[in-house]
């Protein structure tokens, strides 16, 4: 059982149950990889030729795994006022 005051083991926020539920695609995948890692280096140097090509989904893959995915940006006025900060609480409702 994992503490939810503590991060579990796959590295997930505290409370977290999703990091460690089954992944067998993932699994699969790592499996795979470690018995043919000449076959993850193929993968990339196709994914690279197909954004050198032009490819949109391509060259925005490699931007997402480069660069990180932009974050989204939300401007909040009332009054005619920016909003600079906004406090949220969690509060663990009553069982």
């Amino acid at each position: 059982m994992i503490d939810e005051n503590t991060n579990n083991s796959k590295g997930g926020q505290p409370g977290n149950k999703n990091q460690s539920k089954n992944k067998p695609f993932l699994d699969a995948l790592r499996r795979s990889i470690a018995q043919n890692p000449h076959k993850l280096r193929a993968a990339a140097d196709k994914v690279i030729d197909k954004a050198e090509e032009g490819d949109p989904w391509a060259v925005n893959f490699l931007a997402d795994r480069l660069d990180g995915k932009a974050t989204q940006s939300t401007d909040i006025t009332t009054d005619g006022q920016n909003i600079n900060s906004i406090q949220v609480t969690f509060v663990k409702p009553h069982e």
